[in-house]
């Protein structure tokens, strides 16, 4: 089957024609214009010399997929209008993508954060261990991010170390050898989480000059135009060459839905934080 996929949610609008079989996916064409002002003028030419060049028309299509952000509002609204546009005109179901997830994804192994810029001097963000998302997303100053990411993974450790207890506390009554054993690698697991955040910790506190906003520990490297942007703040390597979300990652993303035929889902944005256009208040009177 051959299948669209479309993101318009950093300046980066993108067109690709992917090919998904029993077997994988394979990328057969791709087109992409970086200018964060003109993707309502892009994005459909692409669309048509990505299909021009595989010789493919419109009606062979037999899904579409869509990047769902989070992204600014003006640009991400193109490129899903679009999608359901001609997910419509052509009766093929349309599924949506979180736009960080292909970057997360097409990242491969490691523990990674993708990071896309959302303006205001912000960050739209999410990190991934093995291109499976673990924290986020969500949106940050670029020196507001280690903490928050730190945060998670606190929240997480006591998360399960809270498991491990009620698991005991099962085993406890019940004296299940199956209880007994989750018990103990439940608790393991928690305990060597929280023994390598506090040895993060101590290793950025013996830091001269240590920077909270660094990211030095808690990833590996680092994804998406955001990061390259905000590259001396995380100080962590960042893939240069993955800095948009590829087609190719987007529709592997949604290819188990693909292949089961699932039904076409509705698209609805990701846009983190409210728009900067706001209702005008109630007019004051001039006359009292």
């Amino acid at each position: 089957m051959l299948v669209l996929a479309l993101d318009t949610s950093t300046p980066a609008s993108t067109a690709a024609l992917v090919e998904v079989t029993s077997e994988g996916i394979k990328g057969v064409a791709e087109r992409r214009t970086v200018d964060a002002r003109a993707h309502g003028e892009k994005l459909a030419p692409e669309i048509a010399a990505t299909l021009a060049e595989a010789g493919v028309g419109p009606s062979e299509l037999g899904a579409i997929v869509a990047g769902l952000g989070p992204g600014p509002f003006t640009g991400l609204r193109v490129g899903l209008a679009t999608a359901a546009s001609i997910g419509q005109a052509l009766s093929i179901p349309t599924y949506g993508v979180c736009s960080l997830d292909a970057l997360g994804r097409a990242s491969g192994p490691g523990r990674v954060l993708v990071a896309t810029d959302a303006r205001r001097r912000e960050v739209y963000y999410a990190t991934y261990l093995d291109g499976e998302r673990v924290i986020g997303p969500d949106v940050a100053k670029p020196a507001d991010v280690a903490t928050s990411i730190a945060r998670a993974i606190a929240v997480h450790v006591a998360a399960e170390i809270g498991e491990s207890e009620v698991v005991e506390a099962a085993e406890a009554l019940s004296g299940n050898d199956g209880a007994r054993q989750a018990a103990a690698l439940a608790h393991a697991a928690a305990e060597e989480a929280a023994a390598a955040i506090m040895r993060i910790k101590r290793a950025h506190d013996d830091l001269p000059g240590f920077d909270a906003a660094h990211l030095t520990g808690l990833v590996d490297r680092a994804a998406g135009e955001g990061a390259l942007k905000y590259g001396e703040i995380f100080a962590v390597p960042v893939e240069e060459h993955l800095l948009y979300p590829p087609g190719a990652a987007l529709v592997a993303l949604a290819a188990p839905r693909i292949r089961g035929s699932a039904p076409g889902e509705p698209l609805t944005p990701l846009y983190l934080r409210r728009p900067d256009a706001v209702e005008p208040s109630a007019r004051k009177p001039v006359l009292t």
